[in-house]
């Protein structure tokens, strides 16, 4: 699997709140958060062909642009799956990764996986839980990241193969 990842500017490894004016960029590379994810990827004989990184303060002021060029970028990339997170209980982030997933979903034909603590973010996953499919996983400093991660990379796997999926969300999603 070629997967994108989606990050807010601190999971990137570029700085704290006072960096929420990071414009929308993107390596093509595992940065921050995301490498975590493409070491248990590379056992799957799959990898990470890009992140994407967007302060959430720009995203806020930016969000047409922003979701225009996400999109096209996943698509010019060709990538078989878009990964959103890990947001943990960031509610900033979690916001603009659910509304960049579900872009995505709406505009091209990638399948996206979100992971999204509940802990600040309730309302969100109760609005975006049956347009997304969004991987429970724990808040920042929580125990269980790695299995989440394992659950998200296997909700990805099953999405690209055109496998069913509704008894693994109902057991490791919202």
């Amino acid at each position: 699997m070629k997967v994108i990842i989606l990050l807010d500017q601190i999971q990137a490894g570029l700085g704290g709140k006072e960096k929420g004016d990071t414009p929308l960029g993107g390596k093509k590379l595992a940065m921050g958060a995301a490498d975590t994810i493409d070491k248990a990827l590379r056992k799957m004989d799959s990898e990470i062909i890009g992140t994407f990184y967007c302060g959430t303060d720009y995203y806020q002021e930016n969000k047409i642009e922003v979701k225009r060029k996400v999109a096209k970028m996943c698509e010019k990339m060709q990538a078989d799956v878009v990964i959103a997170g890990p947001t943990y209980d960031y509610p900033d982030f979690s916001t603009m990764a659910c509304e960049l997933a579900e872009n995505i979903q709406e505009n091209t034909v990638i399948p996206v996986v979100a992971l999204t603590a509940i802990e600040k973010n309730e309302a969100l996953i109760e609005q975006y839980k049956v347009a997304l499919t969004i991987v429970k996983m724990p808040k920042k400093g929580g125990t269980g990241l790695s299995d989440s991660i394992d659950h998200a990379l296997e909700l990805c796997r099953l999405k690209v193969a055109n496998e069913e999926t509704s008894e693994f969300v109902t057991q490791y999603c919202y």
